[in-house]
Formats: C-alpha cells, structure tokens, sequence
C-alpha cells in the first residue's frame, strides 16, 4: 500500500513516497482508530457516510459548499478529459472538515480558483495518481490540527499503477466504512464496442451487502448506486471488479471497471493540536456506530449498563444534561437525531443516550442529586421511573402511593407496577400523591434503588427485554427532605415537564428503526429469489416501502417542528405536536416493520434477523409513556376544545342515577 503524508507545514513533499506494509499501517493507526481513545482526546472523527449527506444537505444556490465538476470543465484542456478528479477531491475537502467537526469551506469556488492560478498542470487534465494524490497534499492546509494520509491500492490490470501496490487477487479491494476515512473511487468507463473513454472519481458515502451509494462530481445531489461485481476472467489469475447500474436491462449501458482506490485519512497532528469544538451529530453518530458493533460482537448490543459505561467516553449519558451539570447541553433538536439513531440498532437503546429520566433531578441541590448526576454523566449510574401502578396507569388522579410529612421528610407507602429498568436502575424518580397539597398533586422522590424499605417486584414482557419489567411496593418508608425533587406537590408540573421531551424522543427512536427496517426489507427483495427472478420484481413488495418511508418521513419533519417549539420554550405549542407525534409515530414504525418482517417469510418470524424483536418493542412503545389511544385523545383535546375530554373522562354515574329516579 502506497502510503503519503501531507501537513500544513509540509505540503509540498509530494515526491517522497512512503511505502508502509499494511501491517504497519495498521499498527500505526490502531489507537487513532478506537472510538474511546479520540473521543477521550477531542479527536472523534465522523463517518463520510453522514459528512457527505450533511454537504448534500447544506449545499444551495445561497450557500454553495459543493463545486460541481461542470463548474470546472471549461478550465481543462479539451484534449485532457474532464474536471471529475479536481472537483471530487474538493468535495472530499468538505467531507474531511466536517469529518473533523469543523465548519465547511465558505468558499470553494474561489479555492477551486486558487488552486488553478498556483498548479497551472491542473489544466492538462488526465489526472494521474500520483497528482490525484498531490492536489491532497496542496488542499492540507485547509484541515487544521490534522495530518491527511493518502493510502493508494489498484487492480493489478491498471494502467494507472505501473508498479502496485494491488489488491488482493481474491478479495478485492477493501471498501470499508469508517471515521475520519474517505474512499475515493477511480473506474474506466468502456464502451460496449470497447472503445475507452477515460476514467471518473466518485467518493463512496454508503456500503450494504449487495451494493455500494457514491457522491459523482458530475451530479452531487443525486443518489448513485452500483453493484459490486467481482469476474473471473478465464485466461487471468485474479478477479477483475465492476460496477454495475442495479437493475439495468440495458445490453449497451458503459462498462465500469474499477482500478483505483484512494483511502484519504485524518490523523490528529503532532505539530499541532486539532481545535477544540463541541463534538457534532456526525460525530456522536459515529462514535454510536463502532461501540455498536463491539457489543453486538461481545453479545451485549441490548445491555443499557454497558452503554452507559462505554459511551461516556464520547459524551453520551450526559449529552443532554445541562453543562454547569457536566453534560454538554445540546438542543432537544440535536437530541433527535441521536435517538433516532439509536432507534435504529435496537429500540432498548431509547434508554441509553442522554441523562434520560434522570434529567428532572439536575434542578436538585441536595448532595445526594448532585452525587448521582456525576454517576450519570461517567456512565455510571442508570435512572428508573415508577408512575404507574396497578390501577393507575393514565389515570394518575387514581395514584394510591401516599407520602405524609415526619418531621422534616417522608414516610411513603404504596406500590407501583409495570415500571422498567428496576433490576438494571442505580437510581428512580418515585411518584406519589402530594404530603400537604390538594388532592391532585403530586410529589416527587429521587431514591438509590437500595433505599432501605425499596422492595422491587419482577414481572415479565414481551419486548424492550434489554430492561426488566416490573413493579415496586414500599411501606412506611421514610424517606429524608434531600430526596425531594422540587417542592411537595410540584411532581405534576416536574412529570409534565419531562415527559414532553421524552416522549419526543421515545417517537424518535420508533422512526429510526422503522427507517432502518425498511432498509434490511429493501435488501432482502433484492437477494431473495424465487420463480427465477428477485422478488423485488413483484412490485407489491416495493409499494409498503415506498409508502411507509414517506410516512416516516412525515412523521420526522413534524417531531423536528416540536423539537423546534421546545427548544424555544413553546412547551403549549410543542405539546400536541409531541403527543400527536408519540402516538403516530410509533405506529407508522410497526407497520414498517411488520411490513418488513413479512417481506422475509419464515426467516422474518426467526432470530436470524431483528425484524420480531422490532415489532414486539414498538408494541411495547405503543403503550408505554402514553398509549397511542390516549395521545390521540389528547390531540383532540388541544384542537378541538377541552369539553371533548372532559366528556371523555368524566363520571356519568350521577347522572345515571338520576335519570332512573326520574
């Protein structure tokens, strides 16, 4: 593997070529490579898979991040081909600072420009290697604090590459998907007579099993995908790879045969420390992304405790918790994005980023909140809630558990059921009527879950069976002042207050993994064949997906409107959003997953595949933190008027009676 460094202080040593063994390289990066060991350093660094979507998204006639390569052709000697490679390693520049989480170029056209003005060569076209290579070597300077490292791999037939390296004859070149890594991609386009007719760079921004999404200079804002097809020539020793436009019935179409890839890396630099920035979505994405698969590996995916634990090294318990509390303060805007990724692995997940229910207790002073919000934020404390009992469950006016003042605290009795995370809390936000309020209020009490007089019950669910399931039961347990969260009877106001955010959140993660189960179904009607064919030609397997995508998509757009209110305060405009949200979000997601389940036949009924465990945890959703019936009683409510409620909810056995006296 042919290995060059460039830095801001030397970016004109573009003859010295390093050649590294790939055992080196990966020696050399291992540590810069682990999730924990950058993010503890300030240094984690995105997916291009999210960077290149954020320059797509950014990207407009008032603010124009990308430099599309008809922008730069007519600068290129006509005989020299076009201007794909100049404008894809621009646009890989982009990628690498957002990347790093620093703001895009304002002004890459005028770079574009420069670059033209100080490397005139740029003009004759027929970008080599070794050039496609220097231009990153000349735009280094653009990323502070970090190094760019070109590593260069090619098919042992191109012309590109007089003397290797190659890859492997039988595997083919490594096209993984990591952090602070870009794939640049060169393929010869050939005709169907075989005339050549050049070559064309692509940055890769996704991989799935069967195929591959790229950035093309020519047309950055469309989604390009390519099959991945590895030949065997019969009188050659080694694969050639191809990629192919899917579905294309096309007996003329271009041949695309890839010859070079370029891996384009950041490395924090020696010299000089990268800048100090809050990290980004991206980012927090990503670092979610690796620890994801070291827990699947170690059969820990579903373990709360365990991401608590290990997130904390990039932020995640605490990332919305207050920064004068530890945490990092981001918006309930940027909190959606988050939950909604974690959505997507598993729906146990929804109780693992941020600080969660224990956010009510940030407001307390005491010694023993203040103690359990630092467990929290190092990942080492996990909260509960228990609201609910046995005959109280959206009927709160019911709630039976009772505290009365002793002294200057509480003795507490009752019970509480269908509560989860018991067995795994460190600590729980305890609900009970107020000690010396009106009869509907409430107080609440943040309690360790070994509080002397705590006794948890065991009970068992279907899904969400990351966390357990069950109840609590205490009797005249006392209960001292400095557990209070607020003032007596000030629970209801603390319990509405959160579960607005949370419930919003709760959506969130329902629509990440309805969206992911849409994809695994869109794989599976690709692979799956049967009759001779791809059951994606049966287009009824392709109308739920199309339907249900554009459902979650809505659904999305309305929780970032809510998240929008909440963020500025707008908790009464937020509100019927959030519980609109809550209950159709969740449900558009079981569709979709059910959807997906069924597309895959029996292997979707099976624990080869997640799609059951979806649909039995969004089953779960659907009922817990406000059921989907009552959410949509409480839209109705808000929109049509308050009376429609209170007919909902209201006693009608006096009026009963009297009618039959009558």
């Amino acid at each position: 593997m042919n290995t060059i460094f460039f830095s801001k202080w030397n970016p004109y040593a573009l003859a010295v070529l390093l050649t590294l063994s790939c055992t080196l390289c990966l020696q050399s990066t291992a540590q810069a490579d682990d999730p924990v060991t950058r993010a503890a350093s300030n240094r984690l660094l995105s997916s291009p898979t999210y960077a290149i979507r954020s320059i797509q998204n950014a990207h407009s006639s008032e603010t124009p991040v990308i430099v599309r390569q008809v922008e730069l052709d007519a600068l290129i000697n006509t005989e020299g081909g076009g201007a794909c490679p100049i404008s894809a390693a621009l646009i890989a520049m982009q990628t690498l600072r957002s990347m790093a989480g620093q703001p895009m170029h304002p002004q890459p056209h005028q770079y574009a420009l420069q670059l033209f003005r100080t490397h005139p060569e740029l003009k004759e076209g027929q970008i080599t290697n070794d050039r496609f290579v220097n231009l990153f070597g000349w735009m280094a300077d653009q990323i502070p604090g970090y190094e760019v490292r070109v590593d260069v791999m090619s098919a042992r037939n191109s012309n590109h590459a007089d003397a290797g390296p190659y890859w492997s004859d039988s595997d083919g070149p490594n096209l993984a998907i990591k952090g602070g890594e870009v794939n640049v991609l060169s393929y010869t386009v050939t005709t169907a007579d075989r005339e050549v007719l050049g070559r064309h760079f692509v940055l890769l921004r996704e991989r799935s099993n069967t195929q591959i999404r790229v950035l093309d200079p020519s047309r950055p804002m469309k989604d390009h995908q390519y099959e991945v097809e590895k030949r065997e020539p019969p009188a050659a020793r080694y694969n050639r790879v191809f990629l192919k436009k899917p579905g294309s019935l096309s007996q003329n179409q271009h041949i695309l045969e890839l010859n070079t890839v370029f891996k384009v890396r950041l490395l924090p630099s020696e010299l000089e420390p990268p800048p100090t920035s809050p990290l980004t979505v991206n980012q927090v994405r990503t670092a979610i992304d690796e620890l994801a698969e070291q827990l699947r590996s170690e059969e820990k995916l579903t373990s709360p405790r365990e991401w608590r634990r290990r997130g904390a090294a990039f932020g995640l318990p605490g990332l919305d918790l207050p920064v004068s509390a530890g945490g990092s303060g981001w918006s309930a805007e940027q909190m959606l994005e988050i939950f909604r990724h974690a959505g997507r692995y598993n729906l146990n997940l929804r109780d693992v980023v941020g600080g969660a229910h224990g956010r009510p207790a940030v407001n307390m002073d005491s010694p023993i909140a203040m103690a359990a919000i630092k467990q929290l934020v190092e990942g080492n404390a996990y909260f509960a809630v228990a609201i609910t009992e046995e005959n109280a469950g959206t009927d709160t006016k019911s709630m039976q558990s009772r505290a009365v003042k002793d002294g200057n605290g509480f003795r507490l009795t009752g019970s509480k059921l269908w509560n989860a995370r018991l067995r795994q809390a460190t600590h729980v936000v305890l609900y009970t009527s107020s000690a010396e309020g009106a009869s509907d209020d409430r107080s609440a009490f943040l309690l360790p879950i070994d509080h002397p007089g705590l006794v948890i019950v065991d009970r068992y669910a279907h899904g969400l069976t990351g966390n357990s399931f069950g109840g609590l039961k205490f009797d005249n347990m006392y209960v001292g002042p400095e557990h209070l969260i607020g003032k007596d009877g000030a629970g209801g106001k603390i319990f509405e207050d959160h579960f607005i955010y949370w419930r919003l959140m709760q959506a969130a993660a329902a629509i990440g993994c309805g969206e992911r189960a849409l994809e695994i179904m869109a794989e599976r009607i690709r692979q799956r064949y049967v009759f001779g064919g791809p059951i994606g030609r049966f287009t009824h397997l392709q109308q739920p997906i199309g339907e249900n995508l554009t459902k979650l998509r809505m659904a999305l757009a309305l929780a970032r409107e809510a998240a929008r209110f909440y963020d500025r305060g707008d908790f009464d405009a937020a509100e019927p959003l959030v519980n609109g949200i809550k209950a159709e979000g969740v449900e558009i997601a079981l569709v979709a997953c059910d959807e997906a389940m069924r597309a895959h036949g029996a292997l979707g009924y099976s624990r080869d595949v997640d799609l059951g465990d979806r649909v039995r945890d969004l089953m779960g959703l659907r009922i817990a933190d406000g059921t989907t019936d009552v959410m949509r009683m409480t839209v109705v409510r808000d929109k049509y008027g308050f009376d429609l409620w209170e007919m909902s909810v209201r006693s009608y056995t006096d009026d009963s009676t009297r009618e039959k006296e009558k």
